[in-house]
Order: structure tokens, then sequence, then C-alpha cells
């Protein structure tokens, strides 16, 4: 129980001391391994008395059980007058049953020295004495000493031990009950000191978060500052080329959102001004016209092409035009931006109101949020992808060990990467097999695969077909990637694996690349073979399967 003791004298306040007094973390730390040392050994110590008195309880309700069949064979040997050949052996088989369950409990009372159950002991070994007296008589045939035998102080004896085991079984219930509450209880304060401390580390590294936070934004201004010499490094260099390609489609998305909840909240500002006057300008007919809109517009999907917008514009334009609208320009905007399609039969009865501009105008402002949620989700997707694909690049294993590595994933990360550089001018032609996973470093593979597409698209100055594919064949696998750009001139093919040895002009390229790529391919047992002409260059790696 002095395990309890301690435990029940952490207190939380101690806790709360330390953040008010600005302990160090590592404080903090050591406290709470404290305190979880403490509660461990003191539920583990109630844990164990509450299992002992359980055990203890069931061997007392065996030893019951046990005595009252081995009275029962007893007093019919007694009641009979004679022991025959079964009843013997009945009587040797339950007599050596009740002996083991009493030796499992003389083992406990040798443990706990507990009084009741000497008591007990005591009590049985008088019982077992009278009744040992009365079958020797049994045994020996002496039926007249037998008839004289008072039965009920042999009962009087036997109910008393039979009251005593009760008791003892009752005592260890209720022992194993009130120790597993105080386990529970122990259990729930150290969830609560468990909680209490979470909520103050959380709270100090929430602190240092934010400093972190303001120390990145100098950091940052310093590495835009720095870029020119981490340019020398070869991923790095490449990930610091690609920044302002990388922000400038994450950008675009968030101008996107932007954009569509600054006009939603316009529209619906408006809507809610504006949508009092609906019973009073628009009659049942034009109001049924009115809600049709609306359905159709939030059903509908937003055109987000631009040449097919203005196709759609001017369908509906020359439409409009036969109901003699002064403003048919302008209703043909609203119309478009709610994704209507060209049959304008069943807007009818509006575009005929004299208040049908009010009336198209309220119906895209009241549909605007749909229109305007579609392309915040468009936004986010893309952003997301963006995202997912410079967490895969820039991720790095120090643990040394290989892992099982998808190609065709890691290709796909890098060319998400490079999407700026790509989406206008260079075609991309993906000839992908079903290949299987390798054994490798994803980290150092995908930097091979960076500085291939990298080269690729600097031989094309930004416009060509870039191609590439991936093939199982031969225990291995082979990555090609090719590019239509001006080529590697046959005299100097033999050294563009050389350590800087490079082609770009000063300040673009350190020549490491490729060296750098080869070193790492050898370190999967695999290789990279070049051909090159003017207008085709191609590099293929092979790395075991």
């Amino acid at each position: 129980m002095s395990y309890l003791a301690k435990f029940l004298s952490i207190r939380p306040s101690r806790a709360l001391a330390s953040l008010k007094e600005k302990q160090p973390v590592w404080a903090v730390l050591v406290a709470t391994s404290t305190v979880a040392i403490i509660c461990d050994s003191a539920i583990y110590q109630l844990n164990q008395m509450a299992e002992r008195s359980n055990e203890t309880r069931l061997l007392l309700t065996q030893a019951k059980e046990q005595m009252s069949r081995l009275k029962s064979l007893e007093w019919e040997s007694i009641s009979k007058g004679e022991i025959d050949d079964n009843l013997v052996e009945e009587l040797a088989e339950n007599q050596e049953a009740t002996e083991y369950i009493l030796g499992k409990l003389e083992a406990i009372d040798r443990r706990d020295n507990n009084d009741s159950l000497d008591r007990f002991f005591v009590a049985y070994s008088a019982y077992r004495d009278q009744v040992k007296e009365a079958l020797e008589l049994v045994s020996q045939g002496k039926i007249k000493e037998v008839l004289e035998i008072n039965a009920h102080a042999i009962d009087e004896v036997y109910d008393d031990l039979y009251s005593k085991i009760t008791r003892l079984e009752d005592r260890y219930v209720y022992r194993n009950q009130s120790t597993r509450a105080l386990a529970d209880f122990g259990t729930a304060t150290a969830l609560i000191l468990s909680a209490i401390t979470i909520g103050i580390l959380f709270h100090q590294f929430s602190q240092k978060l934010r400093h972190k936070k303001d120390e990145l934004e100098v950091a940052f201004g310093d590495l835009q500052q720095a870029q020119d010499q981490l340019i020398q490094q070869e991923k790095m260099a490449a990930l610091g080329q690609l920044i302002t390609g990388v922000s400038h489609e994450i950008n675009n998305p968030l101008g996107a959102i932007k954009a569509s909840a600054s006009n939603t909240e316009k529209a619906l500002q408006e809507a809610l001004l504006e949508l009092p006057l609906l019973h009073q300008y628009l009659s049942p007919e034009e109001r049924e016209s009115f809600f049709a809109l609306i359905t159709q517009a939030t059903n509908g999907q937003p055109l987000v092409d631009c040449q097919g917008s203005r196709d759609r514009k001017r369908k509906l334009v020359i439409q409009l035009q036969g109901y003699d609208l002064d403003d048919d320009r302008y209703i043909a905007d609203l119309l478009t931006d709610m994704g209507i399609s060209e049959n304008l039969d069943f807007l009818s009865p509006l575009l005929t109101s004299i208040h049908h501009e009010w009336a198209v105008q309220l119906a895209y402002n009241l549909t605007c949020s749909f229109v305007n949620n579609q392309i915040i989700l468009h936004a986010v997707d893309q952003s997301s992808k963006i995202v997912f694909a410079l967490k895969n690049y820039a991720r790095s294993d120090a643990s040394g060990n290989r892992q099982l590595v998808n190609v065709n994933n890691g290709l796909e990360t890098v060319l998400k990467i490079y999407h700026s550089q790509l989406k206008n001018n260079i075609h991309i032609i993906r000839d992908y097999q079903d290949i299987p996973d390798i054994l490798g470093y994803p980290d150092e593979l995908i930097q091979v695969w960076t500085n291939l597409i990298h080269n690729a698209i600097h031989a094309m100055a930004g416009n060509g077909t870039l191609t590439i594919s991936t093939r199982h064949q031969d225990h291995a696998i082979e990555v090609s990637i090719a590019d239509t750009g001006a080529g590697i001139p046959a005299d100097i093919q033999h050294k563009i694996f050389d350590a800087f040895f490079t082609t770009k002009p000063a300040g673009e390229g350190s020549g490491l690349g490729l060296y750098i790529s080869q070193k790492i391919l050898e370190k999967h047992n695999g290789r990279m073979a070049i051909e090159s002409q003017p207008g085709r260059t191609r590099f293929s790696v092979f790395l075991p399967a």
C-alpha cells in the first residue's frame, strides 16, 4: 500500500507550478516519467493484490464444494455402518482433491500470515478428527459405538467450519472489489495527470513553434540570398530552380480560392437584400421560371474552358436577341457564368418580364456560391497534388536501409515538381509498364530522375517532346528518358559522367549531376547508358529487379 500512498501524494499543482515558473521541457518530462513510474508501480501492486484475492476466493469456493461432497460420502458410510470398496475408492479420490485444494490455501496462509485462514484450518482439523474417529469405528465394525455417535455435535462443528469458509470467501470477494476500485481510481488519476502533462507540453511546444516560425521567416529571406551558393549542390540546386514555378503553381489555386470566396460573400450579401422583393416583382409563372433557372444552375458544372465559355456566350446572345432585350450581352454573361446551356425556352416567362435583369442577377447571386465552391474544390485538389509531390521529392531516409521503391511513382513525383516548366510547350509521353517494386533508396533514386529530367528540359530549351518509358525484362528494370533537344556531340559523350564536366553556362550547372547519378546507380548495382544524335538523346537506366 506504500506505492498507493506515494501515488496519491502526487499533485497536479506541481506541474502547473512548473509551467508558471517556465521550467525547461526536460524538467517536465522528468517529472512526468517519475509520476508514470509511481503510477504504474502502484496500479501493478493493486492489480496483483486483486488477482491474489480472486485466486484465494476461487480456492475457498472449490474447498467449500469439495468439503460438501466429502461430507456427504462420509456420512453415507457412517449411516450405513459400513464402507464398501466403491465407497472407499470414492472417499480416497475426494479426500485427495480436498487436501490438494487445502494445500494451496496453506501456501497462501504462509505467504500472507492470515489469521482468518489459521482459524479455518483449526476448525477443519477439529471436524476431521471427529469424522475420522467415526470412520475408524465403522471400519472396525463397531456398530454399537457408531450408533452412539453424536451426529448433531459433528454437524455443529461442520456448520461452524462452513460458516468460517463462507465468511472468508465473502471477505476475499470484498477485498478483490475494493482493490480493483483503488486500481481503477489510480488509473483515472494517472490519465488526468497525463492529460495535464500533455497540455503543459503542448503549450510549451506551441510557444517554441511560434518562435521557430518567426525564425524561419527570417531564415527564408536569408535562404533566398544564399540561393546562388546552394545551386552548386545538385538536388538542392534543382529544387531552388523550381521554387518560382512551384510557388506559381500554388499561388494560382490560392488566388482562385480567394477570388471565389470574395465573389460568394458579395453575391450573398446582395441576394439577401433583394430576396424580399421576389414576390413583389415576379408573377407566379415568372417565379416558376426563376426557380427553374436556379435548379438548373445548381445542378450544372462550371465551365472553366475560356474558349468554350466564349462560344456558349455567343450562342446565348443570338437567342436573347429574339426577346428584344437591351441588355442581352449582360444577361448572356450571367447565364454563361451560371453554366446554362443553349436552350432558353424554360426562361421565356422570366425573360419577357420587365424585371428580367433584376431576376437573373438575383438568381446569379443565389447560385454563385455553388459555382465558386466547385472552383475552390478544384483549386484545393491541385494544391494538394503539388504539396504531395513536394513531400515525396524532399523526403529523406536516414536509416540507411533499403526499401521497396515504386519507380513509376518516383518518376511521376519529379514530373509533378517540374509541371510549371513542362506544361506550356513540352509534350510528355508516358510509356509505363506494370513493373515490380525494387529494393533501393527512394530519395537517392528521386535525385537520379530529377537530374535526367532537368537535363532533358534544359536541352530542349522549353520546347519539344519528353518521352519516359519503363520496362521489365531480363531480371532488370529499364527506365528510359528521351528528349528532342540538340543532342550531345559524339566527341564529348565519354566525358559527361566525369565530375565537374558540364556543357551549361557558368552558374547554371556544377557538372556533378550525372556523376552523382552514376554513383547512386552503382550503389544499387545498376548502370546507365546513353544514345545521342542531333534531335534526340536517350538516357537508359538499368536496375536489378
